[in-house]
């Protein structure tokens, strides 16, 4: 069974997959089918076609809209009405309030209580190979990281996507407010810190969230081992800027004389 979890800000793909990335009878029967869990940011429920927008919002949605007629649209499911708390609660299982996690917070200290039992600490209970490769906005010291949380490894950004403005803007200050970075970790390890998370990169990193998505998959495949993997899409949320290769570029005016 595929399942496509439509909300107003977000949209949850889980889909139970082989090693190769299809769909077999006989994993369904298995006690330990791999889990793959997308959530894309700030995506409104009316944008992809199966729910009447595709291209009469800007972009058809062929494949989002083929997993959703062959699997089940879930039509009812209330969120919660920023990142973090939505984040925590899907880690969870839990109300946000319960984890501290109950507003966006800037400028200070938050995160995840840190004994909250999370979906990648179960899965990692139960065997599991555990990869998270996005924004994860729970927490952005070390104890709070998503390798503190349940997951083997991370590669992606600690909070929000808008932070990649923060130094072009005339009024940032470095002795203030730290300039963001993407950032990479293993469980059990001191999470590093790579390259700044620029406009750049913005338009970048979705991409390769994807890559080493499917790296991470392939390895795990490879040496046996069942896997959870989550992977929060960055692209619908602010700034809403493309990769380079699909950019359009304006037509220059042509002067008649």
């Amino acid at each position: 069974m595929r399942l496509f979890w439509k909300a107003p800000l977000l949209i949850i793909l889980l889909m139970i997959l082989t090693g190769h990335l299809w769909l077999s009878p006989v994993l369904l029967a298995s006690e330990q089918p791999n889990v793959i869990i997308m959530m894309v940011d700030n995506l409104g429920w009316g944008e992809i076609g199966t729910y009447g927008g595709g291209i009469l919002r800007g972009a058809r949605t062929p494949r989002l809209d083929a997993l959703a007629e062959e699997g089940l649209k879930l039509l009812n499911f209330n969120v919660e009405p920023q990142c973090t708390p939505s984040r925590s609660a899907f880690m969870t299982g839990r109300h946000p309030i319960r984890s501290g996690t109950t507003k966006v917070v800037w400028g200070m200290l938050y995160g995840m209580t840190q004994w909250e039992k999370t979906m990648p600490e179960l899965f990692s209970d139960a065997g599991y190979a555990t990869g998270m490769f996005g924004k994860w906005h729970l927490g952005d010291t070390p104890g709070r990281f998503p390798t503190d949380q349940g997951f083997d490894e991370w590669y992606g950004i600690p909070n929000s996507t808008d932070e990649s403005l923060y130094p072009t803007s005339d009024q940032f200050d470095p002795t203030v407010a730290h300039v963001t970075h993407i950032m990479e970790g293993r469980k059990g390890r001191e999470v590093k810190k790579l390259q700044p998370y620029t406009v750049k990169e913005r338009r970048l990193i979705d991409g390769e969230l994807t890559k080493r998505t499917i790296d991470f998959i392939r390895r795990q495949t490879a040496a046996g081992k069942p896997f959870f993997t989550f992977v929060p899409f960055t692209q619908p949320h602010l700034p809403t800027l493309p990769h380079p290769d699909l950019e359009v570029v304006p037509a220059k005016a042509i002067m008649l004389t």
